[in-house]
Formats: C-alpha cells, structure tokens, sequence
C-alpha cells in the first residue's frame, strides 16, 4: 500500500519537473530569439548610418575643391593657353555659386584672377574724334554672318554704304568666306560673342574674356583685323549680366577696347515685326538724333531687313543723312547704356 503510494508521488514530481523544464525551455528560446532580432536591428541601422556617411563625404569633397579654384593663379598663361587654363576657373567658380550658401555669401571675383589672363589682348587707347556736326546714321547688323551676308553687301554697294558687323563664332568654310568678304568690301567687323550664350559668358569676367578672347582670334585668322571694338550680346546691360557687368565693362576698358549699344532699333528680332515695322521704326527712330547707331540683325531669318535695307538707305540719304562706320575713335557716349555703380 505504502509502495504504491510513493509510486504516485514520484510519477507526479516527474510530471511537475517535465512541465517546468518545458516552460524553462519556452523561456530561454524566447530570450534569445528577442535578443538576436535585437541585434540584428541595431546592424541594420548601423550600415544606414555609415551609408549616409559615405554619401556625404564627397559633396565635402567637392566644396573645398571648388573653394580653392577661385584662388588666383600667379602665373600668366599666354594668350593661346588661357582658354583652357581659365576655364577650369570658371567651371569651379560656377560649380560654387550653384551652391546657395556659398553664393549669396561669396564676394565679388578678385580681378587679380582676370588681369593677367591673355596677356596680348590689348588695344591701343585712342582719343575719340571731335564730333561731326552732319547728320550721321551707323548700320551695325548682329549675329551674323549668314546666308543673307552677301545679299546684303550686294546692297550696301548698290548705294555705296558701308556698316559695322558684330559676327558670333562660325567655323564652317561658308562662313569664314563671308566674314572676308565684310572686309574686303570695306565695312567693319567687330566681336559680338563667340558663343551668344548669355548665361554662360556672363557668368564671370572670367568667362566672358574667354569667350571675347575666342572670337577675336577667329576674326583675326579669319579676316587679317585686330578689330578693337565689340558689342555685347543682348547689349551691354541685360537681365543676364545684372551682377557682373561693371567688373566686366570695367576690365574691357581697362583692356582699351570700346563697345557700341544702339540709340535706334530696328525692331526686327521683336516678335511680331514685319517689313513695313522694321522701315517705320527705323526712321522714326533715326529722325530722333543727329548721330543714329542703328540695331539690326543678319540672321538667316530676317529677310525682311534685307528687304527694306533699299527703301531705308534711300530715305536717309535724300534727307541729308550720311553713312558711316564704327571705330573707337567715334565718341560713344549716345550709344552706351548706362551702367550701374
């Protein structure tokens, strides 16, 4: 009986310790299932945490390295190297200022960086001639050459005037044929831009002498003229040049080279313009001032100027007008907007 008994004991105490091992068991595999997604976890975001690290390091990188190719140069490239030398210069300095941070922070570019580029890009400094007292218009005809370059000299020989053309960056044999041509007939050539892209050659004075430098050259292998006068594409206060253009005017003359706006257009890049437009501005315009620098284009797209070119010259010249070209010994006052301070 007493046998039996113990029997029923030790069967339960078996029970009651199989049920806690069990429970034990549960517990532990819990734990350390807890304890491993944990860790898991934290390697997770440990990897994001290096990965944004990693990312940002660069534009660190790239900040300092854009810093630093604002500083001047000391050493002079020569006026064939400087294109390529300065551009680096002008791709950090644009690189820098996309920054808004660096931008509205960042002081106006060290002329030191500029005044020593293309070291053989001066003209001679000349005094402007004392004024004439007739009646004198200028043609001066932009963004040329073109296919309507010819046909126009045609024109112009016709009633034996001569113009002033700012021409833009054509390499093709046309092209260069045609800016010959403008010289051999006796009219005038000046740089306008050699790329004609505002935002980019008005970014800097740096830019913009690159891009001057670039076309005067084409001109002079071109045409055989160190030409000594230009325009500025858009004129020589635009919405594109608001911050750079005195630094840029500034170094220009300092340079003695002499540019030309106008004090009548034409009209004929206005959209809308006709033929009949472009004749009734111009002389209006012209009826306006003793001396008229007159605005015009020579792109393929404005055959209408050419057309009227005939009608115009005509009228001028039976009122008493008389043509001439552009030189910087012309007195430019009339002709230059006013640049801001």
């Amino acid at each position: 009986m007493k046998s039996r008994r113990y029997r029923k004991v030790n069967i339960k105490t078996r029970h009651i310790l199989i049920v806690t091992a069990i429970i034990l068991l549960v517990f532990s595999v819990g734990a350390a299932t807890f304890a491993l997604t944990d860790s898991f976890a934290m390697m997770g975001l440990s990897k994001k945490t290096m990965g944004t690290v990693t990312q940002s390091a660069p534009a660190s990188s790239h900040s300092s390295v854009s810093s630093s190719a604002l500083k001047p140069n000391s050493s002079k490239p020569s006026s064939r190297t400087a294109e390529s030398s300065s551009s680096s210069a002008v791709s950090s300095h644009s690189s820098a200022s996309s920054n808004s941070v660096v931008s509205s922070a960042a002081p106006p570019m060290d002329p030191s960086i500029y005044q020593g580029m293309y070291p053989k890009l001066y003209a001679e400094k000349v005094e402007p001639a004392a004024e004439d007292d007739g009646k004198v218009v200028y043609l001066t005809f932009d963004d040329g050459p073109s296919d309507l370059t010819i046909p126009l000299l045609d024109v112009l020989d016709r009633y034996k005037v001569k113009a002033t053309f700012f021409l833009i960056g054509k390499t093709d044999a046309q092209s260069i044929k045609e800016m010959k041509e403008i010289v051999n007939r006796g009219s005038v050539v000046g740089v306008h831009s050699y790329t004609h892209q505002y935002d980019k050659i008005y970014a800097t004075p740096v830019a913009f002498l690159d891009d001057f430098a670039r076309m005067h050259d084409l001109l002079l292998s071109a045409t055989g003229v160190d030409t000594h006068i230009y325009r500025f594409a858009g004129g020589s206060i635009n919405s594109h040049n608001s911050k750079t253009a005195k630094a840029i005017i500034d170094e220009m003359d300092r340079r003695g080279y002499t540019y030309y706006d106008w004090n009548v257009s034409s009209g004929d890049a206005e959209h809308g313009s006709t033929a009949q437009s472009i004749y009734t501005q111009t002389i209006k315009g012209v009826h306006g001032h003793k001396h008229s620098v007159v605005l015009f284009h020579n792109t393929k797209f404005k055959g209408n100027t050419l057309s009227q070119m005939p009608k115009i010259i005509e009228t001028l010249q039976k009122e008493g007008y008389r043509f001439a070209t552009l030189d910087p010994t012309v007195a430019n006052k009339p002709y230059i907007f006013r640049v801001p301070s």
